[in-house]
């Protein structure tokens, strides 16, 4: 029984479904973006299956933020050529909203820390967790020492980030 578009590539029959699992959990076919007189990016492929972590990697204005930016709907599907499939299924996000929903998440290069806030906070900002409508710290802090811990970063994630503790 198929439960979702991320279940499913191909069908091939009605009566007797066979499904194939996505080779890959995210696919960026023949990406191309053009700004006025330049071409950032032309006929990008990007392939990523589950498990795997990948770095752009390149010289200034070779279209790496570009690219992110496609990819988070920073620049919304039809401003771009080309095709962004995850699980098979071809996704056209109108939005960054669309694409956290999505479960894509970014963090840009030019962020920076807001120095008054504490590493936790730093870390969840703009995605804080809820509670009745108000944060949950001790759910933001929590969480916060699971992440440090997996990339096994030992400071305090109750530090203030000015601190130098």
């Amino acid at each position: 029984m198929c439960t979702g578009p991320a279940d499913i590539i191909n069908i091939y029959s009605l009566s007797g479904v066979v499904v194939m699992p996505a080779p890959f959990i995210l696919e960026m076919k023949n990406i191309t973006k053009d700004f006025p007189g330049v071409r950032a990016l032309s006929s990008v492929d990007l392939q990523v299956r589950k498990g795997e972590i990948h770095a752009l990697v390149g010289e200034n204005g070779a279209g790496k933020s570009t690219l992110i930016k496609i990819l988070s709907g920073t620049y919304p599907s039809g401003t771009y050529q080309g095709q962004i499939l995850m699980d098979g299924v071809e996704i056209k996000f109108r939005n960054v909203h669309e694409s956290e929903n999505a479960g894509i998440s970014v963090i840009h290069q030019e962020m920076s820390l807001i120095k008054e806030m504490t590493i936790g906070e730093n870390i969840f900002m703009g995605n804080e967790p809820l509670k009745l409508w108000l944060i949950d710290w001790d759910r933001l802090y929590y969480d916060s020492m699971k992440l440090m811990k997996r990339v096994k970063l030992d400071i305090g994630f109750r530090r203030r980030s000015k601190s130098s503790e």
